[in-house]
């Protein structure tokens, strides 16, 4: 009898499906369901299940998959399919570089936000070991990349939700990056004392979609990020106001105050932080060209 050829040693039996079969399959129900692009949607979650890349799913195509394997891929995309986000799916998502961890405890990091990472590294090209506060952190997305991008910061990070600040340090042990994590509430009467002073950056994205936008967001977005890390209430500028103060009261003179803003709003957000005495304002687009990331400076001293 001839020797069996490699695809006929891997050619799986009847009951186990092989790794294309999977990846069609979880296509077709991923499509029906409209969660595009469902193909590379169905080969992310086999890589994460299987723990392999993509071009390896492809590099043995008949590879059956343990039964175990199957249970868990089709939970998961059967999840991802009746409307959970994929990061939440994944229990992960990409970052400036940087795996960052998802919970429903924090906001799931955007594309959009990078430019405010951008706008910050930005704000720190001339000062050495600059010192950093990200006020609202939620996973610490911000506070890692720019600790990651900049090993010489001293980087704090703070948020008032002790579940945001659970999943930062799981975040900031997992990565390896040195951030000290506080509690504190933006919109205290006064400002805590354990924030730090001197600050080179206090960098921010703070809640900004007004409650009257609630029903026109996605309902990926406005059923599974925390409420608390979305909406502004009626005024969308009612984070920025104790931004600003803090920002005078505990950056040097010439530290940057650095925040994202609702798109609508940068403009007025920028005229805030103008009327409050900082100097240099300007607004930057994200990559889809909208307005997005606010920069402005404590004025240097006379």
């Amino acid at each position: 009898m001839p020797p069996q050829s490699s695809s006929e040693e891997e050619a799986p039996a009847a009951s186990v499906p092989p790794v294309l079969a999977m990846l069609e399959n979880a296509a077709e129900r991923l499509e029906a369901a409209d969660c595009a692009p469902a193909r590379r949607t169905a080969e992310w979650i086999l890589a994460e299940v299987l723990e392999a890349s993509r071009a390896a799913l492809y590099a043995r195509p008949n590879r059956p998959v343990p039964p175990a394997a199957v249970q868990q891929y089709e939970a998961l995309v059967e999840r991802h399919a009746q409307g959970e986000p994929l990061q939440h799916v994944l229990g992960h998502t990409s970052f400036y570089g940087l795996r960052i961890q998802v919970s429903p405890a924090a906001l799931v990091p955007r594309p959009e936000t990078e430019t405010v990472v951008a706008q910050a590294l930005d704000a720190l090209s001339d000062v050495d070991a600059p010192r950093i506060l990200d006020v609202g952190t939620g996973s610490g997305c911000i506070a890692l990349a720019l600790k990651h991008e900049r090993p010489d910061a001293r980087v704090y990070a703070c948020d008032v939700s002790p579940d945001a600040l659970a999943l930062a340090r799981t975040n900031r042990e997992s990565l390896g990056l040195e951030v000290q994590l506080l509690e504190a509430d933006l919109q205290a009467e006064g400002i805590p004392a354990a924030l730090p002073g001197a600050l080179d950056l206090l960098v921010s994205n703070p809640p900004y979609i007004p409650d009257a936008e609630a029903d026109t967001l996605p309902s990926t977005v406005r059923e599974y990020d925390p409420a608390l890390s979305l909406f502004a209430g009626e005024d969308p500028l009612c984070y920025y106001r104790p931004l600003l103060r803090w920002g005078k009261a505990l950056c040097r003179p010439g530290g940057a105050v650095v925040c994202e803003a609702h798109a609508e709003y940068a403009d007025a957000v920028a005229a805030l932080f103008r009327r409050g005495g900082l100097a240099g304002v300007t607004v930057d687009a994200d990559l889809s060209g909208r307005p997005r990331g606010v920069k402005g400076r404590r004025a240097r001293t006379p």
